[in-house]
């Protein structure tokens, strides 16, 4: 494999990049391009606002069930939220609560308390598409004509579910009439048949199946935008499966073209940006991990249920207008086998070049192995999709958690917390020691999740559970098969996975001690414990002795790799050594999701050469500043681990200069590198092509980079949303990792 050329990395023209960062690639239309702008540039900024609704009972003395309550909520939010409507945009519905940017449920107060709403999932909905409101009403409707046997709290659920689609069908009659009035006035006149084309596709969905690909987007956008308008956040899931036959048979019957298609998939995304300012203004719990951070996850690609290729036009389009807008807040995944067309993979290279990482790639192949080893159905596997990052889970069938664990702490409780071990392999059985210790302690965790009595009425009446949700149950397949609420654990799967951090930090101490000390005996293992708790002071040429003098995890250096692999597989296997707890299945994967920050307080010195407190491996990738060899290294590192193990995903981290964008055919150079990712065997790649100068500058003027793109972990985010403690991260870790 050819290596990437180490050139001096540019600045873009920020005129382009300002405020869309622009290629000089225009296929879209001015009018749609400058609504993208206006987003974009927080024109729309003052449509967050609060609710002015609350709706208030008592857990003690419940006027309604929590199913109803919920319901009735879901309705109030319906009536009194405000409407935002532009002549211009294509589709109709915004969610301006405030409230629902802070992970709440807008108007919901229980015992005088705010509720949370739901994130971390993806509801199916291209069911929700394919049935409208009215196929949903006739599903429900059936079940309640069937007695539900002596399960109150079931006929509860479905009644609150009617609520829902009440709920839905009176926002789209406000919007109906408010585009009726919208026609009426003169300033309308130049977007009139925009206006009419609004009202056409409003009368027929969202609440029939759609007819037509414009319908199709609007139904979409209509089932989205009204569980975010609820306060929840689930992602999107395979928007090329759920719109892409629509556009097929438009495309057949000659209805539509791809070029307007694109002007309607192009303003789905300029819609997708409303909270985009939402979240670093105005609430000190926000947290300073960016703007584009609410998961609303889209997955390309890949095959179907029945095995069947999923490429279409869609697919294509979407890629197009990320390529022209770079809008970061749909973070897209593609799931790439050994039958991607070189098309797709180039088209891919093309954006990912454009740098901001908002287009990342599976191995499906690895990722359905996984599946199949929890036990997966094939078909269903096919499904996957993920709950907002990379964790892999099925859309509509899964209620899901995650517990993120620092292995990195019970390492350095073997090797500080007891007298020093006599040898390397001691020391490495005191470390499986400690981790299961703590793998002990998230599994009483995981049981005090789960809901023994969930089907059964001593669980209520509603005393004895707090909230129910209704609203991101409608779009919940097995929700409404089993009757039961999401939050009650009603859909099909109900999965916590334990996230691994730390593990290269953990392998680069093991080699650094296994050589340094039990090997060439530099220094005694007592005095190594005593110069790591000083933080290497007084010993800066020794410190440099053991950050230097090895190649560490991501040099392709098998022994450090055989290493890691031997960490990789058996704190794996510990942590997944039971896979059910209740009605909980418990499964592994890999992640920081950013918590270097968080994780660096509690980690002290370490023996390959990092001080206390540094930011070190970033998921399954090389701790910044160890890997100096070329991308083809990192990449046989990484890909020596048996991903069978870690099914719930396991991401690297590839930040390469901006420099590769003047390589001759850095397009193709880049589909090579996805090709030998698939060849390799890994499993979920993040690529970002980043200027570390562009960086400092974005961070001593944000005024002049106001879209400018980082990918922060399993999302993207604009620079300048970033708090100073996640931009420093990103500077330094983009300093260190150039190849």
């Amino acid at each position: 494999m050819r290596n990437f050329p180490k050139q001096r990395s540019f600045l873009m023209n920020e005129v382009k990049l300002n405020p869309l960062g622009e290629t000089g690639v225009q296929r879209l239309s001015e009018s749609t391009r400058n609504l993208a702008r206006e987003y974009l540039t927080g024109k729309y900024r003052a449509r967050l606002r609060d609710a002015g609704f609350q709706m208030t009972d008592s857990t003690s003395e419940p006027v309604f069930s929590p199913e109803r309550r919920h319901g009735k909520n879901a309705i109030l939010t319906a009536r009194e939220s405000p409407l935002d409507i532009l002549a211009q945009e294509r589709l109709a519905g915004s969610a301006s609560n405030i409230a629902a940017t802070y992970h709440q449920i807008p108007g919901l107060r229980i015992d005088g308390e705010t509720v949370s709403s739901i994130s971390h999932t993806t509801v199916d909905f291209g069911d929700a598409v394919r049935r409208g409101l009215v196929g949903l009403e006739r599903e429900i409707r059936q079940q309640l004509a069937t007695p539900p046997g002596d399960e109150p709290h079931h006929r509860e659920f479905l009644l609150g579910l009617l609520d829902v689609i009440e709920a839905m069908r009176i926002c789209t009659k406000r919007y109906i009439v408010a585009y009726e009035e919208l026609l009426t006035s003169p300033a309308s006149i130049p977007y009139a048949s925009n206006i009419r084309q609004i009202l056409a596709n409003l009368r027929r969905v969202p609440e029939n199946p759609p007819a037509t690909f414009p319908e199709a987007v609007q139904s979409l956008w209509s089932f989205f935008e009204f569980q975010r308008l609820c306060g929840n956040w689930s992602g999107i899931g395979r928007i090329d499966e759920i719109l892409g036959p629509w556009l097929e048979t438009d495309l057949k019957n000659g209805s539509i073209t791809l070029e307007e298609a694109r002007e309607w998939l192009a303003h789905f995304w300029i819609k997708g940006t409303e909270w985009c300012f939402g979240l670093r203004e105005g609430n000190a719990n926000v947290p300073g991990s960016g703007d584009a951070q609410n998961y609303q996850n889209i997955i390309l690609g890949g095959i179907d249920e029945n095995g069947n290729s999923l490429e279409n036009e869609v697919t294509f389009l979407v890629l197009d207008v990320i390529e022209e807008l770079h809008i970061s807040d749909y973070p897209v995944a593609v799931r790439l086998n050994s039958h991607t067309s070189e098309r797709l993979l180039r088209r891919i290279a093309d954006v990912q070049l454009l740098g901001g990482g908002i287009v990342s790639v599976y191995h499906e192949d690895q990722v359905l192995a996984g599946l199949h080893s929890m036990g997966f159905p094939e078909s269903t596997a096919r499904r996957f999709t993920n709950d907002g990052c990379w964790e892999v889970i099925i859309p509509g069938e899964t209620q899901f958690g995650y517990l993120p664990q620092d292995a990195l702490i019970p390492f350095q409780e073997a090797l500080f917390d007891r007298p020093p071990a006599a040898d390397f392999e001691e020391l490495y059985r005191n470390y499986l020691e400690r981790f299961r210790a703590l793998i002990e302690r998230v599994r009483k965790q995981i049981a005090e999740l789960s809901l023994p009595g969930k089907t059964s009425p001593d669980s209520y009446p509603s005393g004895k559970v707090r909230h129910a949700d209704v609203v991101l149950s409608l779009l919940e397949p097995s929700c409404r098969r089993n009757m039961v609420s999401y939050t009650l654990h009603g859909t099909g799967y109900v999965i916590r996975a334990i996230h691994l951090a730390g593990l290269p930090d953990v392998a680069n101490s093991l080699y650094a001690i296994r050589e340094l000390v039990f090997r060439k005996k530099r220094i005694s293992p007592a005095m190594l414990i005593e110069v790591l708790r000083n933080d290497w002071r007084g010993a800066e040429p020794l410190r440099l002795e053991f950050a230097n003098s090895l190649r560490y995890y991501g040099n392709d250096n098998p022994e450090v790799d055989a290493i890691l692999r031997r960490v990789f597989d058996d704190s794996a296997r510990i942590a997944g050594e039971i896979r059910r707890i209740g009605e909980i299945t418990v499964t592994v994967g890999v992640s920081t999701f950013g918590r270097e920050i968080e994780f660096a307080p509690h980690r002290m010195a370490t023996a390959f050469g990092k001080h206390a407190g540094e930011y070190l491996a970033p998921n399954l990738s090389p701790t910044p500043g160890t890997d100096k060899s070329s991308v083809s290294a990192v990449l046989n590192s990484y890909s020596g681990m048996n991903f069978l193990r870690t099914p719930n995903g396991c991401p690297l981290d590839l930040r390469l200069d901006a420099g590769i964008r003047k390589a001759p055919d850095a397009a193709g150079l880049l589909a090579q590198l996805l090709r030998v990712f698939l060849e390799k065997g890994g499993f979920y790649l993040q690529i970002d092509t980043v200027d570390v100068e562009m960086l400092r500058a974005a961070k001593r003027d944000p005024d002049r980079f106001p879209n400018l793109v980082v990918r922060i972990s399993g999302w993207s985010a604009r620079f300048a949303s970033l708090s100073e403690e996640w931009q420093d991260l990103i500077i330094n870790r983009t300093a260190l990792g150039f190849r």
